[in-house]
């Protein structure tokens, strides 16, 4: 995908709680969600259950990348952060938004490498972003090799396969402000 392939229309968010920030839906052009994937990566952060606020829990997907996947150029830490880039870049041209600072996902740790933050999706304080265990032992092919699962079962020791999409564009005119949230659809882990 290159800059001049975007062309992302945003839909505005019902403002229930009167918050300052406003917040806008990303779509495509024709009104479709925009979905990405990553591949064979690891999620030592794993996942958090963030502070209650206005009585509900934001759920959270932090995935790391270390030094050395930075310094030997991790296919995955490129691909993930190239594409995070590229949304930023593309806000960061809306004359609105010139002035504004820039929340990135992307977290510098210098004792440990790069953060993505990205979100789960959730309904009343439940996760519903999908979690499937693929069996090695089962034929792709089988009903019965694609699984379901809780994600207090998700192991943080192996790779896992994403599906996600830069679900909102928020921003703080009070703080002058703004950033894109991403939110994780599904997760593909290979169960042994």
């Amino acid at each position: 995908m290159t800059e001049h392939q975007i062309k992302l229309h945003l839909n505005q968010y019902k403002n229930i709680n009167k918050l300052i920030v406003k917040k806008y839906h990303i779509v495509n052009a024709d009104n479709k969600i925009i979905k990405h994937k990553i591949c064979n990566i690891f999620a030592p952060f794993g996942r958090e259950a963030d502070f209650n606020k206005f009585n509900s829990i934001q759920q959270r997907f932090n995935i790391g990348f270390s030094q050395d996947d930075i310094k030997h150029e991790n296919k995955s830490y490129k691909q993930f952060t190239e594409i995070i880039n590229l949304y930023e870049s593309y806000f960061k041209e809306f004359d609105e938004l010139k002035d504004y600072e820039l929340v990135s996902n992307i977290i510098n740790r210098d004792s440990y490498g790069i953060i993505i933050r990205c979100h789960l999706k959730t309904l009343k304080n439940n996760t519903m972003s999908k979690l499937f265990l693929l069996s090695e032992e089962n034929n792709l092919e089988e009903n019965n090799s694609l699984k379901l699962s809780e994600w207090i079962q998700f192991d943080k020791t192996n790779q896992f396969n994403m599906e996600y999409t830069f679900d909102c564009l928020w921003i703080d005119d009070e703080n002058k402000k703004f950033g894109i949230s991403i939110q994780v659809l599904s997760v593909f882990q290979l169960i042994r």
